[in-house]
């Protein structure tokens, strides 16, 4: 069991940093992350390196990347489709890193750690469905269904919209897969945010995450 108790209460605190993703509001930025393909990634349209691993994904048609950040061992990357933006988007997908955290805690018990702090951000109920472990590559992995049947839509000010606003609040769910790497622990996750919705109803569900997340896969990691 690589987590303890006290460890646990540590991620927990931390790891507010992950919802970051999607809830920032940030102006879309322009950084050139994707490395050259060789052979081994002939079948992914993106390969980002992350720390000291490269993790390669597909990305739809029509998507963008609309922002790039690494500071204080989180690596993230976000891409929205082309006609959104980060402080307004229906469908968004996140690709997050943290250095050193696979020798600290499985991928599993990050994702646990997580929904107990998505509830932080949720103004209505949590749903949370594991859907069980996971490869990538060789790679240990944990995948899970995350979502909020009401979130607060809160929109952080920009270049672009200099005054912060609130819209309707709306339902926000979506896939999430960890990744335990060499030494860090990679997260990517796919959302989406509509209308409202009851948590014995939620919009995404084991039976249609397959296709919910077949766009972007497979995932690779290097």
């Amino acid at each position: 069991m690589k987590l303890a108790l006290s460890a646990r209460v540590g991620v927990i605190q931390g790891i507010s940093v992950l919802l970051l993703c999607g809830l920032m509001g940030s102006e879309s930025v322009q950084a050139t992350l994707d490395k050259p393909r060789g052979e081994d990634y002939a079948s992914h349209s993106h390969v980002l390196p992350v720390f000291g691993q490269q993790l390669g994904f597909n990305l739809p048609s029509g998507w963008k990347q609309a922002h790039h950040e690494e500071r204080d061992g989180v690596f993230m990357a976000e891409f929205v489709p082309e006609l959104e933006a980060l402080n307004q988007w229906s469908t968004l997908f996140c690709v997050q890193g943290f250095k050193g955290m696979a020798e600290s805690a499985s991928p599993k018990q990050f994702l646990d750690a997580m929904a107990e702090a998505y509830q932080a951000t949720c103004d209505g109920e949590v749903v949370y469905q594991k859907l069980g472990d996971t490869q990538v590559d060789g790679h240990e992995g944990f995948q899970a269904i995350l979502g909020c049947t009401t979130m607060p839509h809160v929109h952080g000010a920009t270049q672009f919209n200099p005054s912060a606003f609130t819209s309707n609040p709306q339902g926000e769910i979506g896939y999430y897969t960890v990744v335990s790497g060499n030494k860090d622990l990679y997260l990517l996750h796919k959302s989406m945010r509509g209308d409202v919705f009851s948590a014995d109803k939620p919009p995404l569900q084991a039976a249609n995450s397959a296709d919910f997340i077949s766009t972007l896969g497979p995932f690779s990691l290097k």
